[in-house]
């Protein structure tokens, strides 16, 4: 970055050094960017001039800061059909309700004959697997999991899925989510399940499986939803 352009300052030239970043792919969105730390020893600037070229491009939209995890790029969005359950991040119903997302497990595995099956690919062919907690309120109230072909997100990997939801992730990579398939039981839950998220005794477990489909009609991810009955309900809205 150049000192010698008096007339514009230090920050709005690191801003559009970012910005640079962002449109030529170098920063992907979904992806945190460096820390304040490392973009001040990159630049060689103080850090007080690092947040406010930031600042600004959150302001602006293209970035975003969550708490204790970064700032992350947040890609462009397309109009989507779908209203309710987005996978990867949900939004607590109360405004005064915090949820919270801890990514637990994140491998490429392959398909086997269930998820070849549900995805039209071979028995070998790579998928990723996602796992993690959702708290409200500091309360550990689901566990999901995602299932999702490799060649549909093939960058899934440096993608943060506690941040952003599978909806946004895919529009920002230019997959249009046509609709959404759900399927929702009452059952007891495992022993595992059940310790892991501290459910009382006679609490019944909420299962929800989701099928997500592009504008092809293909079926292009799979989740499965174990939420404590005490803490989540749904709403189901009808449209003509």
């Amino acid at each position: 970055m150049s000192r010698n352009d008096c007339k514009t300052p230090f920050y709005l030239q690191l801003r559009e050094i970012i910005r640079n970043k962002i449109e030529d792919g170098e920063y992907m969105p979904g992806t945190a960017i460096p820390s304040e730390n490392k973009l001040a020893e990159t630049f060689g600037i103080n850090r007080v001039t690092i947040r406010n070229a930031v600042d600004a491009l959150v302001h602006e939209g293209l970035l975003r800061r969550v708490q204790g995890k970064g700032v992350f790029v947040v890609g462009k969005k397309n109009e989507l059909s779908i209203e309710e359950h987005a996978g990867f991040v949900s939004k607590a119903e109360k405004s005064d309700s915090r949820l919270t997302v801890k990514e637990l497990q994140k491998v490429i595995r392959e398909a086997g004959n269930k998820y070849a099956n549900l995805f039209n690919l071979e028995v070998e062919d790579e998928i990723y697997y996602i796992r993690q907690m959702q708290y409200l309120n500091g309360v550990e109230t689901s566990i999901e999991e995602f299932f999702i072909p490799k060649d549909i997100l093939p960058t899934l990997d440096t993608i943060n899925s506690s941040v952003f939801t599978f909806r946004d992730i895919s529009s920002f990579y230019g997959i249009r989510l046509k609709k959404m398939t759900q399927t929702l039981s009452i059952i007891k839950g495992s022993a595992k399940i059940r310790k892991m998220l501290n459910i009382p005794e006679g609490v019944a477990v909420l299962l929800l499986e989701c099928d997500y489909y592009d504008k092809d009609d293909k079926i292009i991810a799979h989740s499965i939803s174990n939420i404590r009955s005490d803490m989540q309900s749904f709403t189901v809205n009808m449209h003509k």
